[in-house]
């Protein structure tokens, strides 16, 4: 069965690249007619969310998008693990993508177990995104695509994956 909406939390210590493959995954999602929100730094309004909390705030602008049938693309920065498990506790239907730099950041904490993780450069452009659409295909949160379908090896990678953490 598919879900009807769900949230992608885009992470990372470098806050442009998050927004750039945030807007990435939006406009490839919009090319299969799904409906999507990005909530990042530039959104109009996410200023009044600023502050302590705003990963709260989010989550729950987040929520309510679900709701109404619209994927909401996070990319906020929000440099603490606890801050992001306990953003995934509050929405529930979501999957956390790690935009990870070529070096690291000593005040940014990664996350333990993210669905897909991004290493900046990509090997080939999109190939991050092309990883998230399979993944949400795998997790029957967007329907299958004949055309962007896993080998089945691939496919097992996914599920050996999803399963070790704890998702399947």
């Amino acid at each position: 069965m598919i879900s009807p909406a769900f949230s992608v939390w885009v992470t990372g210590p470098e806050q442009p690249a998050a927004e750039r493959f945030a807007h990435q995954l939006a406009k490839r999602l919009a090319e299969r007619h799904v409906p999507v929100e990005i909530l990042d730094a530039r959104t109009p309004g996410v200023d009044a969310l600023a502050g302590e909390g705003l990963e709260r705030r989010a989550a729950f602008v987040a929520t309510l998008l679900a709701r109404h049938g619209v994927i909401a693309i996070v990319a906020l920065s929000m440099p603490t693990r606890a801050a992001r498990e306990d953003v995934r506790a509050e929405i529930g239907r979501m999957i956390e993508v790690y935009v990870r730099p070529a070096r690291e950041d000593a005040g940014y904490e990664p996350p333990e177990r993210p669905e897909v993780e991004v290493g900046l450069p990509e090997p080939s452009p999109g190939s991050g995104v092309e990883q998230v659409i399979r993944t949400l295909e795998v997790l029957t949160f967007l329907p299958r695509r004949e055309q962007s379908a896993y080998t089945e090896e691939e496919e097992r990678q996914v599920i050996r994956r999803l399963k070790a953490f704890g998702y399947l």
